[in-house]
């Protein structure tokens, strides 16, 4: 028996999607052909794919076990289409970067133009968040995270360490001040957030909390308080300076957050070279020049 492909890209839609709506939209198609596609493809198989929850359409087991080899079909696809395509071209594509919002300002404005320089076909998507996002089987994308661990079949590779001090205002008292700090409602014992509950004393106010560190550099510019930066946002900066000074007050380590089903990919792999490449220059201090201003 032969199935249909476009048969077997509305079952992956509807199951990223969780509706025929959503899968409609994920592949271009009107609502009734997605509808059209699902039954003929339940028909070809003699099995309901599909049952209605309270959240959307939930695989069956046999949707489960259809998804899976569609995924496997999917994922080889991809990868013969990137090799056919690509062969005399370099790596070529869409690649979606999920981190927090200040990674990916820094990797812009420090070494995303020599990449597109090398490979003009290359297309990055950057998406910020203070959230971990699960990696899509087939989905070209790579995730940048601090404490975060890798979700279902990801996995992470040390990228580098991210030297963390302390700033205050220039010229301020930091012990007159009280503090910024970063705040993940989901992950509320972060490192950040632990090392700054550990010195806090007692009266020291929190004036400003926030998702991401461009933020809390902007809060320490105002005056609203000292609190913990990347070095490699605030050195240089006019408006602060570093209250104590030797070695940093804080190290994290950041991992680059990948799928194997997607770690063969021409793009992925060009990716994934560029960003150890680029660690030192848009995540340590010093390394390299740069525009003093706020990361939108």
């Amino acid at each position: 028996m032969a199935l249909n492909w476009d048969d077997l890209k509305v079952l992956l839609a509807i199951s990223r999607a969780g509706s025929i709506t959503g899968a409609a939209q994920l592949t271009g198609m009107d609502q009734s052909t997605a509808g059209r596609r699902l039954a003929a493809l339940e028909a070809d198989l003699g099995a309901i794919l599909f049952v209605r929850s309270k959240t959307g359409l939930a695989p069956t087991e046999a949707g489960h076990a259809a998804i899976v080899r569609a995924l496997e079909i999917e994922s080889r696809m991809l990868r013969m289409h990137e090799e056919v395509a690509n062969s005399d071209q370099g790596p070529k594509g869409l690649v979606r970067l999920y981190g927090n919002a200040w990674f990916m300002t820094r990797l812009v404005e420090t070494a995303l133009p020599p990449l597109l320089a090398r490979h003009p076909g290359l297309e990055i998507r950057t998406i910020g968040g203070p959230f971990a996002r699960s990696l899509s089987r087939g989905d070209p994308a790579l995730g940048l995270w601090f404490e975060v661990a890798p979700h279902q079949a990801e996995f992470a590779i040390k990228l580098g360490d991210v030297p963390y001090a302390i700033y205050a205002p220039r010229g301020a008292d930091p012990d007159a001040l009280g503090w910024v700090s970063f705040w993940d409602d989901e992950a509320p014992r972060r490192a950040p957030i632990r090392w700054i509950e550990k010195r806090r004393t007692t009266g020291e106010g929190m004036g400003l909390t926030a998702t991401d560190s461009s933020v809390l550099l902007a809060g320490i510019r105002a005056g609203i308080g000292k609190g913990l930066l990347p070095m490699c946002l605030a050195e240089g900066d006019p408006a602060i300076e570093r209250v104590n000074q030797g070695p940093p007050d804080l190290i994290r380590t950041l991992h680059l957050h990948a799928h194997p089903d997607t770690i063969q990919s021409a793009r992925i792999q060009a990716v994934m070279a560029w960003l150890r490449e680029s660690f030192a220059a848009a995540f340590l201090p010093g390394s390299e020049p740069r525009p003093h201003r706020i990361a939108a």
